[in-house]
């Protein structure tokens, strides 16, 4: 499906770098398996749209503008404007929200998922492994994500900063690229260490044998 023009455009990027990394500390946990499962839900101050039409090539689209907050299950996106595309089941398959752009979303482990730019280009995970783009957010121009990685330390983020990340909502994992201006920039907090067991209380001095009884000599 093609992009409005305003979101998509196609720019003279030169890539410094590109990352496939997985944003958790270790360990391969996920999204929310759940969310797919859960009604997309989309608030905003005002509407317009269209249904697909009946030759099937102009698909229908809905515009949403104001305070738009789109969720499912953990998964929220908010923005100033979002224009969603419709299936010929009036199904949401895409949604591009322009404007101080937003996202978050939980992983099994109940840590979130946090992450801004100047617009947001999700795909809804509808399920469908051969889909590529199923559950994919682009996150495009002043774009920051980060992520939780201590249950006991919320404050304690992974962060990724760059011109374009690309974040995978399935899988928690990310490649992002830079305009040339700046690189792509990452911080990973380390690895909680143990506390160090405490020493090892001294012996106790043996306790002396008693001092045998004096013996009386009989007369």
């Amino acid at each position: 499906m093609q992009s409005t023009p305003s979101t998509c455009r196609a720019s003279a990027k030169v890539v410094l770098a590109t990352l496939g990394v997985a944003l958790l500390a270790s360990g391969t946990v996920v999204a929310k398996q759940s969310d797919r499962q859960q009604p997309i839900n989309v608030t905003s101050t005002s509407f317009d749209g269209t249904q697909q039409q009946p030759n099937g090539k102009t698909p229908g689209h809905v515009i949403w503008t104001g305070k738009v907050v789109l969720t499912q299950g953990t998964l929220t996106v908010t923005g100033n404007k979002a224009t969603g595309y419709l299936d010929g089941d009036n199904q949401l398959t895409r949604v591009v929200v322009d404007g101080n752009a937003t996202m978050k979303q939980q992983d099994e482990q109940n840590l979130w998922m946090r992450g801004n730019a100047d617009n947001i280009d999700y795909t809804p995970d509808n399920g469908d492994a051969k889909n590529s783009s199923s559950g994919v957010a682009v996150l495009t121009g002043h774009a920051h994500v980060e992520k939780e990685v201590d249950p006991a330390d919320r404050k304690k983020l992974n962060q990724s900063n760059g011109d374009k990340l690309t974040y995978n909502t399935t899988s928690s994992t990310m490649t992002g690229e830079s305009n040339g201006s700046a690189p792509v920039h990452m911080i990973f907090q380390p690895k909680q260490q143990p506390a160090a067991a405490p020493g090892a209380a001294p012996a106790k001095p043996a306790t002396p044998p008693a001092a045998p009884a004096p013996q009386t000599k009989k007369p």
